[in-house]
């Protein structure tokens, strides 16, 4: 993602908050709904989201919000107000897929890229823990 490469250079060079949601609907979506449910998602995204952030979406059911100019504290605050929102539709309510949400805030020292990746693990790892039943670790 272009705009990544961008936000992380910023980043470094200036010092400048910057955040990635990893966003995730899991668990086995009713019937061939999954693309409805996607585009619930993708519309509490757009409606919670400011102009200045991106979107993506990299899977049947997964989104990258890319937030440049925001810290952890903000971020966390907009994955409350995404999880509010998305539970507040119908499709939040009644299809049993659980919203998974975690942040990656760039730390003054390291690199937006490099958060990614650590949520992304962490991401794994929870879905991983969940289908085997086993508790995710941090």
């Amino acid at each position: 993602m272009a705009a990544l490469r961008h936000e992380g250079a910023r980043h470094a060079r200036y010092g400048r908050a910057a955040s990635v949601l990893l966003l995730e609907l899991r668990g086995r979506p009713p019937g061939s709904e999954a693309d409805q449910i996607a585009r619930t998602l993708a519309d509490v995204i757009r409606a919670e989201a400011r102009e200045t952030d991106r979107v993506t979406r990299v899977g049947a059911l997964s989104f990258r919000l890319l937030l440049p100019e925001t810290g952890g504290r903000a971020a966390r605050a907009l994955v409350d107000r995404l999880a509010v929102s998305f539970l507040a539709t119908p499709d939040g309510r009644s299809t049993g897929l659980v919203l998974c949400i975690d942040i990656a805030s760039a730390p003054r020292a390291g690199s937006l890229e490099d958060a990614l990746q650590e949520a992304e693990l962490r991401a794994v790892a929870a879905a991983t823990a969940a289908a085997t039943g086993a508790a995710a670790t941090r």
